[in-house]
């Protein structure tokens, strides 16, 4: 495919960067950070664009705190002028590298998500005749393991332009910013050259771009024409059994040589009539389920917002508007009881004052 040169001019360009910090600031505009770049936004802006012409820009340091969202991860928050640049290079190669992923893999593109992903699931299962099996394969720890040289190694052969591959290796490699990306959860303990920080655009970006890899490879070199990918969610469908426990030994050899990933003790494969959990969704030939964690999370979620209701610290818009997003979510599988159980759990009242009768 064409490699691709004349893009690092184009990232500096003072309207990406105008661009850049709009998308940037957006939900965001309250916040004490962005108003500070907002109240000298020319001066800079200018200054990042210098920074970029004459190669002296480097990250700042990363903001660290852990979510369990299930799971524990180490979320990695860079500076406001840090995620405009972030911006101003995911608006000019984004695009380039959307152009070689699969019709199939959902994760982070525009036409994608976890609800196009699933329903795809759906339909392959219920094209396939006779008894049908789903490989599930996920990589394990994915972003805290992708590595550093793979991941340069395929850039280079997809840009030749040599001010952008360097100033990606800076973001990537991070040597000023104080990121050791690659890290055991439960030690604490980091390991250099691996890793991509949860919380970047670019992180997003690469993680879908690395494991494009093994997505060439499944359509290409196994022939696995039920293919799907959800960021390291990957799933074959396949009425034969034999050809998929062949496709789970042949895309554990390819991750751990090609791309030194590992693929995790969740990896199965099980009969489609048992229902498929895929991107937080219960999947059979005839209906989806929102998966028993995701509907509690999201009653938990609700229940937080009515207590805060209750304190007078949010108003009946911002209820409005989850309860809009989660319904529209809901929309998309049979969720009858759960929308039932939701609305009659929901009765709000307001905490009157102190000396208030």
């Amino acid at each position: 495919m064409k490699r691709y040169s004349g893009i690092y001019e184009q990232i500096y360009d003072y309207e990406n960067l105008y661009e850049a910090y709009l998308s940037a600031r957006r939900n965001k505009t309250q916040r004490s950070e962005v108003l500070a770049f907002t109240r000298n936004l020319e001066e800079n802006l200018i200054e990042l664009q210098n920074e970029l012409i004459w190669h002296t820009y480097h990250a700042g340091r990363y903001r660290e705190f852990y979510v369990t969202d299930p799971k524990k991860r180490l979320i990695m928050a860079l500076p406001f002028r840090d995620r405009v640049v972030q911006w101003a290079i995911y608006r000019q190669i984004n695009h380039l590298l959307d152009k070689r992923y699969i019709p199939t893999s959902y994760a982070c593109r525009i036409g994608g998500g976890t609800q196009r992903a699933v329903h795809q699931l759906q339909q392959y299962i219920r094209h396939t005749p006779g008894e049908v099996y789903v490989l599930k394969l996920d990589v394990s720890k994915y972003f805290y393991r992708i590595d550093h040289g793979v991941l340069l190694g395929i850039l280079r052969r997809i840009f030749k332009d040599r001010e952008l591959l360097e100033l990606l290796r800076r973001i990537i490699d991070d040597e000023q910013g104080g990121g050791l990306f690659g890290i055991d959860i439960e030690s604490g303990e980091r390991e250099a050259g691996v890793g991509m920080p949860i919380g970047n655009l670019t992180s997003q970006m690469f993680a879908n771009l690395y494991l494009n890899e093994a997505d060439q490879y499944a359509k290409h070199k196994l022939h696995a024409r039920k293919y799907i990918r959800y960021m390291d969610d990957m799933v074959i469908v396949s009425n034969d059994k034999a050809y998929l426990r062949d496709c789970w030994r042949s895309m554990d050899d390819f991750l751990e040589n090609r791309l030194k990933l590992r693929i995790n003790r969740k990896s199965t494969i099980i009969k489609a009539s048992n229902g498929i959990d895929f991107c937080g969704h219960r999947v059979w030939r005839e209906h989806i389920k929102l998966r028993k964690k995701a509907a509690l999370k999201m009653k938990h979620r609700l229940r937080w917002l009515k207590r805060a209701y209750a304190r007078g610290e949010v108003d009946i818009q911002t209820i409005a508007a989850s309860l809009t997003s989660y319904f529209g979510l809901l929309s998309h599988c049979d969720s009858y009881e759960l929308r039932k159980s939701i609305l009659n759990d929901l009765v709000l009242v307001r905490k009157r004052k102190e000396g208030n009768k």
